[in-house]
């Protein structure tokens, strides 16, 4: 295709109360200490010890360890349902945006659209299968849905920030897959 004017990366920043920084956070704290549980393991595992102490103390283990995963399970599903996940609430979309991808370009339209809509993007390909993900204006994936030729995909997006919105590409389509990227617009009024 002539003419394709590639855009450079977005920049992206991660704050504190990021998602994404929580998990990364939740994990620096887990795996120390899984780590540790395993070299305690493997140190005391040389020693002989009576099957009955080894049972009381495992099935105690095997005990918090279930009350440990119930929690951070619970934590997981409260987060995503309450978290301020940016997917639609349910509520009919307030617009519908079409759009095309093809090797190696997207066609959204429209791609300018009012702070609070609630969007429905209908994705679908004229070539090869794309992968249409959607990133905020921090540079965070809020959606993702493929688009294949001869079928019509709805992802459906409230959009609470303003700012410019990036569309990459996520399923391998070519030689020029990597320029494969977009962008739309969110504004007040």
């Amino acid at each position: 295709m002539t003419g394709l004017a590639i855009q450079p990366a977005p920049v992206w920043h991660l704050s504190f109360g990021d998602p994404q920084v929580v998990v990364l956070a939740g994990y620096a704290l887990v795996v120390p200490v899984v780590a540790g549980v395993f070299v305690v393991i493997a140190v005391q595992s040389r020693v002989a010890i009576p099957f009955d102490r080894v049972q009381e103390h495992g099935y105690w283990l095997r005990r918090h360890w279930l009350a440990a995963l119930i929690a951070v399970g619970v934590w997981a599903v409260g987060l995503t349902f309450f978290g301020g996940m940016p997917y639609a609430s349910g509520a009919p979309p307030t617009v519908v945006a079409k759009v095309v991808g093809g090797q190696f370009y997207w066609s959204i339209a429209p791609n300018r659209f009012a702070l609070g809509s609630r969007v429905r993007f209908d994705v679908t390909s004229l070539d090869v299968t794309h992968g249409f993900g959607v990133y905020d204006p921090r540079g965070h994936l809020i959606g993702s849905v493929q688009a294949m030729p001869g079928y019509h995909n709805e992802l459906d997006l409230t959009l609470t920030t303003a700012g410019t919105y990036h569309v990459l590409c996520f399923e391998f389509c070519g030689i020029g897959h990597d320029h494969m990227q977009s962008s739309f617009v969110v504004a007040n009024g």
